[in-house]
């Protein structure tokens, strides 16, 4: 199976190594965030992808996740 951001090979989650390991930080974050912020995650991701001081892999997935929820969100409407 193929990397959902990137194409190389994936393990977990559909991704591989790299994002893989970026999408655990942030769900992981996300905790805090929302206790200190009172974001809902769509802010969240946003604030992740527009952070000049965010890495690349987070960028990717946090851009990732939030183009397949919005899909999903039209999708259901």
């Amino acid at each position: 199976m193929k990397c959902k951001i990137c194409g190389k090979e994936a393990g977990v989650r559909d991704f591989c190594p790299l994002h893989s390991r970026a999408h655990e930080n942030i769900v992981q974050a996300y905790d805090v965030w929302r206790k200190g912020l009172k974001i809902p995650w769509e802010d969240y991701l946003r604030r992740i992808r527009d952070n000049s001081l965010t890495g690349v892999c987070a960028k990717e997935v946090a851009e990732y996740l939030i183009n397949t929820e919005e899909k999903e969100h039209v999708e259901k409407s």
